[in-house]
C-alpha cells in the first residue's frame, strides 16, 4: 500500500507545479481517481509518469492557492487546500 497525495511547488522560473500521485490500496488498486482539470481556467501542460503520477505545470505564475477535490475508490470526497 502506498498512500496517494497531491502537492504544489514553485520552480526556479516561478512556474507553479501541481504533483499528483493516486496511491495504491492493499489490493493494488489506485486509491484516488484521476484529477479532473476540465474546468480549469488557467493554461497548463501535463507530464504523465510510468507510476501514474502526474505533474501539471501552470502558465500563470501568480497562483497562491489550489483546492483539490480528491475522490477515493470508495466514493469519499477529500478536500485538500494547497498554499504556496
Amino acid at each position: 500500500m502506498f498512500p496517494g497525495y497531491v502537492t504544489i511547488f514553485k520552480d526556479e522560473d516561478n512556474f507553479i507545479h501541481l504533483y499528483f500521485y493516486p496511491g495504491l490500496d492493499e489490493k493494488n488498486n489506485y486509491y484516488y481517481k484521476d484529477l479532473d482539470l476540465s474546468n480549469c481556467k488557467v493554461q497548463y501542460s501535463e507530464i504523465i509518469n510510468k507510476d501514474k503520477s502526474k505533474e501539471y505545470i501552470f502558465e500563470n505564475k501568480n497562483i497562491i492557492r489550489i483546492t483539490c477535490k480528491l475522490i477515493d475508490n470508495h466514493g469519499n470526497l477529500h478536500l485538500k487546500e494547497l498554499n504556496i
